[in-house]
């Protein structure tokens, strides 16, 4: 699963790129392990490829169907709602997946660029004062304050 390690790296990385990475992995592993892997690279093979509403739907049904992985499935829901910019959909998926348990400094990152992300679309502070909801020690507490003090 190291395509899910480059979607939220702090290093930018393009969907091209990442769309490169997980097309090569599949040539060089062309056998799935297993139905769920094989799901999986399809899902993740359209959310690189810019297929977000199809790959949405598919990580929708790994969460359901493979619930010890629901957690990071459920945070790809929310990088697909991400990349269609719809932030507050994102945001609802990536804290389902928080309560999944998935990877919660990956959850705060996730949330955090999703906040921001609608602050810079609106001038909206709210986004920002609800990151303090969602993580109140978070690792972006510093950056949110600055903004709110502007």
């Amino acid at each position: 699963m190291g395509l899910f390690n480059y979607l939220f790296k702090k290093k930018k990385t393009t969907l091209d790129d990442l769309n490169t990475i997980n097309q090569d992995y599949i040539s060089k592993n062309p056998v799935p392990k297993n139905k769920e892997n094989s799901l999986m690279r399809q899902a993740s093979s359209m959310l690189t490829s810019r297929r977000f509403n199809e790959s949405i739907e598919l990580y929708k049904k790994l969460a359901e169907n493979y619930p010890n992985n629901k957690g990071l499935y459920l945070s790809q829901v929310g990088a697909g709602f991400y990349f269609l910019n719809d932030f507050d959909k994102a945001i609802e998926y990536y804290l389902k997946a928080k309560n999944e348990n998935a990877d919660s400094n990956m959850m705060d990152d996730n949330i955090w660029e999703a906040c921001e992300a609608i602050y810079k679309k609106n001038n909206d502070k709210k986004a920002i004062e609800r990151y303090f909801e969602y993580y109140p020690d978070g690792n972006y507490i510093k950056k949110a304050k600055k903004i709110l003090s502007k």
